[in-house]
């Protein structure tokens, strides 16, 4: 299962850029994500965002509440910015933004792909692997959206 989309942003990929891997405001944008903070790596540095850097996000729907791991596993300045859900270890969920320049700004484009089920999903069955898909398209146009809006404050 995937799912893409696409936003034209009236501001420069720079700008773009620094919102997009500011994974500790996707509060601010997310239907779902509320938050989170960058996990020490083995010399005990939280991380920046680069690839094998680990995040945890906090996330809720309705009264449910919980955290998860993404790992990054791909960046490319101003341009490519991906993280996996579950860490490379569970390979759960990949999330991508790609950047592009246009004319008048940035045409972001935000993907999500399923990888393998989660325990949950295997626990529920399909009905709760249509509700994560689900979930991860409005996630996306809701994100997509906040993140113009404020990139054209």
């Amino acid at each position: 299962m995937t799912h893409s989309e696409s936003i034209e942003i009236n501001a420069t990929p720079a700008h773009v850029w620094a919102m997009v891997t500011a994974m500790e405001r996707y509060g601010e944008w997310s239907s779902e994500n509320t938050g989170g903070y960058w996990r020490k790596n083995e010399d005990g540095i939280p991380g920046t965002g680069q690839v094998g850097d680990e995040f945890v996000g906090i996330n809720r729907i309705g009264e449910d509440e919980w955290k998860a791991l993404v790992e990054i596993i791909e960046r490319q300045e101003n341009t490519t910015f991906a993280f996996v859900t579950g860490g490379t270890a569970m390979n759960l969920a990949h999330w991508r933004y790609d950047l592009e320049e246009t004319n008048s700004g940035t045409l972001l484009t935000e993907s999500w792909a399923l990888m393998n089920l989660s325990p949950l999903m295997i626990e529920h069955g399909d009905d709760e692997v249509q509700f994560r898909a689900a979930n991860a398209k409005e996630s996306i146009s809701a994100t997509l959206q906040a993140m113009k809006a404020a990139a054209e404050k």
